[in-house]
């Protein structure tokens, strides 16, 4: 093919009206239909609220401290369970008589409460102790629900 000064600029104007021909043949987006289609939508579970309260039974401590072998205790409370962290009078050691007194007290103050569980635990004394003082306090006490559900299952294994 022989190509000459003439026919090179012949060839280039072909080429460019070509693809300017071609190009407005290609399908357009037909946003008139899509535009009318139904918007599917899909739905979205949320998770479960749970009930993540955790209040402070101070009439119950009150009235558990009013037993002649409690010194000194804090009561949780979360939906129908109660959480004693108690410290007992002369070392005594924690027996099913006095668990059964804390128990009853605990229940006497709030007849919602379905189950108690009691621990003389150092550490969940602690934990309970600086629980309520931060919340009188005023403090921040954001990450001990957390906290509180891990402490529950190693004190309490059986508790729900």
């Amino acid at each position: 093919m022989l190509v000459t000064k003439g026919s090179h600029k012949v060839l280039i104007l072909t080429a460019a009206t070509m693809s300017i021909l071609l190009s407005g043949c290609a399908a357009k987006p037909n946003t008139q239909n899509q535009q009318n289609a139904p918007i599917k939508q899909q739905q979205v579970q949320q998770p479960v609220n749970e009930d993540n309260r955790i209040q402070i039974a101070k009439v119950a401590a009150a009235k558990i401290v009013e037993l002649g072998s409690v010194k000194q205790t804090n009561v949780l409370v979360t939906k129908r369970n109660a959480y004693v962290a108690a410290v007992l009078k002369n070392d005594q050691q924690l027996t099913r008589d006095i668990e059964d007194q804390i128990a009853n007290q605990v229940k006497a103050t709030d007849p919602n409460i379905q189950n108690v569980y009691v621990s003389t635990n150092p550490d969940l004394v602690n934990r309970f102790n600086t629980y309520v003082q931060d919340v009188q306090q005023g403090r921040p006490v954001a990450g001990f629900v957390d906290q509180f559900k891990e402490i529950v299952a190693r004190v309490f294994p059986t508790a729900k």
